[in-house]
């Protein structure tokens, strides 16, 4: 949760989004190391800058098809300024 005197971060980089976006549809064991813990998935692509994504619980993650369908929207989304919810937290609805 952001506190009220936190200004939320930037979206991630549009390069950063889509080596994210590509491992994720294609890439079986980036898929598992996401699964695992999100953090070590994000740093192994280069994101180091450490905020709310990073506190991502394992869970299911959206199968590569539902990744495909949605990528646009995905992007979007991870692009622009974040706010209280991380756009994969609710990756099981896509």
């Amino acid at each position: 949760m952001i506190e009220d005197n936190k200004i939320p971060p930037a979206g991630l980089h549009p390069r950063l989004v889509k080596k994210l976006l590509d491992n994720l549809e294609s890439n079986d064991a980036f898929r598992a190391l996401f699964q695992e813990s999100p953090e070590k998935a994000l740093r192994s692509i280069g994101y180091k800058d450490p905020w709310g994504c990073m506190q991502l619980k394992s869970g299911k993650l959206a199968s590569p098809e539902q990744i495909k369908a949605q990528r646009n929207k995905l992007e979007d989304m991870m692009v622009g300024i974040q706010g209280q919810i991380c756009p994969f937290d609710c990756q099981e609805e896509l």
